[in-house]
């Protein structure tokens, strides 16, 4: 039996820009999420006590998202795994660490092409996260990854890095790493890359909160406000620099109950992604209705 990694979050987001000024007055003036600071065509976003949890970058970078592992050993586990599964880890040197603001760190990449990092010892602030407007939000909760083979794409997640299927709602896959129903999301589609990103916050006031705000601003409301049968959170998302959707949720399902608890697996249907019915023309949302 392959040795066990513990993972202990999803850690940051990176997301690659042509420029930093407007993602970056997006993630402060309409997201809410806190700046902190910049560094050589990069700018760092902060929503909970993480140094940061979303990147912007104009600096020649790829888009990626980062796991943090619980041990320095667990990086070379989970190494020889993915080597062992054809996928090639790459250990970052120094300066790739210090851009990163972790100690060490090793990198792969998954069927659908996107970045993946594995980060031991990244940095938290030492500061109260504070946004620059009251938008409620509490940590970085998921990502959303689109794949063109979503069967590769689950094989490597669940196989080669070791996460667990909560549920299916049609081949879209939700994936634990943590103590949370998912922080991890596959969605079949056209394209291969990153879908998006979802925040948590406080309560469903914040949700509606951030619905008429969103509205406000005249910026489209992709899906939502919702409720969302696989995991319980609700939810509203709207779409921000280069086609990216953003998400406020709460209330995603967190503990005791989902340990031991087979996958379910719902219908591939617009209903799966959202209870409550909220209209959507996001393909990935509609299942086989898309």
């Amino acid at each position: 039996m392959a040795e066990t990694v513990t993972f202990r979050d999803l850690r940051y987001v990176r997301v690659k820009t042509d420029a930093i000024d407007a993602p970056a007055a997006f993630a402060r003036d309409t997201l809410g999420l806190e700046p902190a600071g910049t560094d050589e065509g990069r700018a760092f976003f902060r929503s909970d006590a993480r140094a940061y949890s979303v990147c912007f970058t104009a600096a020649g970078e790829e888009d990626a998202i980062a796991l943090t592992v619980a041990a320095e050993a667990d990086l070379a586990t989970i190494a020889a795994r993915l080597e062992a599964d054809d996928f090639p880890a790459a250990a970052l040197g120094d300066a790739d660490c210090a851009a990163r603001k972790i100690k060490r760190g090793i990198a792969t990449r998954a069927p659908n092409g996107v970045p993946v990092e594995f980060v031991w010892r990244p940095l938290t602030s030492g500061w109260r996260y504070h946004g620059p407007r009251d938008a409620g939000i509490v940590e970085l909760s998921s990502v959303a990854l689109a794949t063109r083979d979503i069967a590769a794409d689950e094989t490597f997640w669940t196989g080669s890095v070791g996460l667990a299927v909560s549920d299916w709602a049609g081949d879209a896959v939700f994936l634990r790493l943590d103590d949370a129903h998912h922080r991890i999301a596959l969605y079949p589609s056209t394209t291969d890359g990153l879908l998006g990103i979802d925040f948590a916050v406080e309560g469903v006031n914040n949700v509606m909160q951030n619905f008429y705000f969103l509205q406000g601003r005249q910026l489209p409301i992709v899906h939502g406000p919702g409720r969302q049968p696989t995991s319980g959170k609700t939810f509203v998302t709207t779409r921000g620099p280069r086609g990216l959707l953003f998400t406020y949720s709460t209330g995603m399902e967190h503990g005791a109950s989902l340990d031991g608890r087979v996958p379910r697996q719902f219908p591939s249907a617009p209903s799966s992604h959202c209870g409550w019915g909220s209209p959507t023309t996001q393909a990935e949302f509609l299942g086989d209705a898309g």
